[in-house]
């Protein structure tokens, strides 16, 4: 006796469809509703200018902004983002906190380090939750001896101490991928296809004068050791996003290290799932959300529009 597979009607198929799509859409509907709800945070924002666009997103999708300072353009630009961080924290607490950072001009000239110190204090009473170093630090400034100074420079450690003694954190750029390191890629009609084919001042690959990527991971990694009760943040996945094992390491060695994510999630898509999976799962509670997005002064009108459709876009998707 064979057996017939029975036959749905076209117009009831059509009708089964329909009704799964709109199952789908509610379902996704509902998670993004449920998302929204959630209080978020994005620790790694650029907010330099007090736009209402950015004010009307955090409102509407539930977020608060770690609005952070970064030390390379000289010092009216740090001096710049300070105030602004400032000013915004205070106006707008639900919306804004804010991580300071110092100025690396003058750096080896006397009292450079006591001004740096007082004025950090004054932030950190003036509620900045952090302190920034940028890559800079490591691939730009040089001693006067000609060497490229490293995080573990003794210079820094008052700075160190004081973060660790306000308990505070330090959020760290510390150099670039390991791609910094190797050949740019330009293709044969001259476009470039990567950061560092139109960064070249960022670009290592055969100049063996400059400081190696093992250089600036060992140098932070001395830090992170050698300051455990200070916290730790590797911006952009502390330049170790090639593979999150090497993370992993790290966060087994180092209780006061963590990570943030801003720019480096196409590294991630590129090693295998069940790995990333897993190390998301285990350190769940030390890996943290980041844009590096913002609003700069002067913005006209299409690029208020254009940046907001971009940071909602990252922000619920």
């Amino acid at each position: 006796m064979s057996s017939v597979s029975p036959r749905i009607p076209s117009k009831l198929l059509l009708v089964l469809c329909c009704l799964y799509a709109c199952e789908c859409l509610l379902s996704a509907e509902s998670n993004l509703d449920y998302l929204k709800s959630m209080k978020k945070f994005d620790v790694h924002t650029h907010v330099r200018a007090d736009e209402s666009f950015v004010r009307d997103i955090l409102a509407e999708d539930n977020w608060k902004y770690i609005n952070v300072c970064v030390a390379s353009r000289g010092t009216d630009s740090t001096l710049q983002q300070r105030q602004i961080s400032r000013e915004l924290y205070n106006r707008y607490p639900r919306y804004y906190a804010w991580v300071t950072t110092f100025d690396v001009e003058g750096m080896f000239e006397p009292g450079w380090i006591d001004s740096v110190l007082k004025e950090l204090k004054m932030d950190f009473d003036n509620g900045a939750v952090g302190v920034k170093v940028w890559k800079n630090i490591g691939m730009e400034i040089q001693k006067p001896s000609g060497e490229y100074i490293q995080l573990d420079d003794p210079l820094f450690k008052p700075i160190w101490n004081l973060i660790t003694q306000e308990g505070k954190t330090l959020l760290a750029h510390m150099g670039e991928p390991l791609h910094a390191w190797m050949p740019t890629y330009v293709t044969e009609d001259g476009i470039p296809r990567n950061y560092w084919a139109t960064h070249p001042e960022y670009s290592f690959y055969d100049k063996p004068d400059k400081p190696s990527y093992s250089d600036i991971i060992s140098a932070t990694d001395t830090v992170i050791r050698e300051n455990p009760n200070m916290r730790y943040v590797g911006a952009h996945l502390a330049s170790l996003e090639f593979d999150v094992a090497e993370l992993a390491m790290r966060m087994e060695l180092y209780p006061n290290f963590a990570v943030e994510i801003g720019g480096r999630m196409r590294y991630l898509m590129w090693q295998a799932r069940g790995k990333v999976q897993a190390f998301f799962i285990k350190y769940q509670d030390r890996i943290m959300y980041g844009t590096d997005l913002g609003a700069a002064p002067g913005m006209t009108d299409p690029e208020r529009i254009e940046r907001k459709a971009r940071i909602k876009q990252r922000g619920l998707s």
